[in-house]
């Protein structure tokens, strides 16, 4: 042999080390093992493998909680996010709330038409509301100027200023601008018809941006017009309504303090409830 062999005592050798048959005569016995115990090994292998991973596969699934609920969208957009991002992008159809999650009644269309008894406001016979006056919630029509009141405050409107939203006390002592800067015209909704759009007395739109409500001019673009619709949905409380984005579904006006955004629905959160809840009134301007 030459120097370069390697020494099959030494432990530092990096040869795996074959179990090969000593002699002819321990080769011509394995040759002579039945044919049928040698073919059983693999298949012995394979169900032993198999056994091992469905176990493991059913663990993990047992493991995992039955109900998940589905997250609001977390994060403002980077450049080039579409999805889940409020006044960045198109809603990604898993953006839609659950309808566990909807109020008592999700699927109530608003009335579009005034109902088959008028109120005393629709009666021509009748004195007209005075500003700020409760209506049923069924006056919230097209066409109609409107003011809305916070439910549970009732000397507190929603009310436009400097590109916001947000509620102010408005009394008969209050100044012209302030009762008109809480009056809107009722429009069909920009994206449906079978919801509704607020117009400010100087031509701008109620809308949800940065899940804040602001008071924009509109841009003619489509995430505008869905920004600035909002869906009507029936109050806990009698002549109250709640007011879902069209665009994020589940979603809903909620006062925080006197600050307008849209929040995800809380189901069985009574509080929430109440300060989704807004009253239509006579208009103020």
């Amino acid at each position: 042999m030459t120097k370069h062999r390697l020494n099959e005592d030494d432990a530092t050798t990096i040869m795996p080390r074959l179990s090969l048959p000593a002699t002819v005569e321990e080769l011509a016995a394995q040759e002579r093992e039945p044919e049928a115990r040698r073919s059983r090994r693999p298949v012995v292998i394979v169900a032993a493998v198999t056994a091992v991973l469905t176990t493991a596969a059913t663990g993990w699934a047992l493991a995992q909680p039955s109900d998940q609920p589905v997250s609001p969208p977390a994060a403002l957009a980077t450049a080039g996010s579409r999805g889940f991002v409020d006044g960045f992008g198109e809603v990604s159809a898993s953006a839609e709330a659950p309808s566990r999650s909807w109020p008592r009644s999700p699927s109530a269309q608003p009335s579009t038409q005034p109902s088959s008894q008028p109120s005393a406001a629709a009666s021509p016979s009748a004195a007209p509301a005075s500003p700020g006056q409760p209506l049923a919630a069924s006056e919230l029509v097209a066409g109609s100027q409107r003011s809305l009141g916070a439910a549970e405050r009732p000397d507190r409107f929603v009310r436009q200023s400097g590109g916001l939203a947000s509620l102010v006390s408005v009394t008969l002592s209050s100044t012209g601008g302030v009762r008109q800067a809480a009056t809107f015209t009722v429009a069909k909704g920009l994206a449906d018809a079978n919801c509704f759009t607020f117009v400010g007395v100087d031509g701008g739109y109620l809308r949800h941006r940065d899940w804040r409500i602001r008071h924009d001019k509109n841009d003619g673009s489509a995430l505008f017009r869905a920004d600035a619709t909002f869906c009507v949905r029936p109050g806990s409380q009698p002549n109250t309504v709640y007011l879902e984005s069209h665009n994020y579904r589940g979603y809903f006006v909620h006062l925080r303090g006197d600050e307008l955004w849209i929040d995800r629905w809380r189901d069985r959160d009574d509080r929430f409830a109440r300060e989704c809840a807004f009253t239509v009134t006579a208009p103020w301007g």
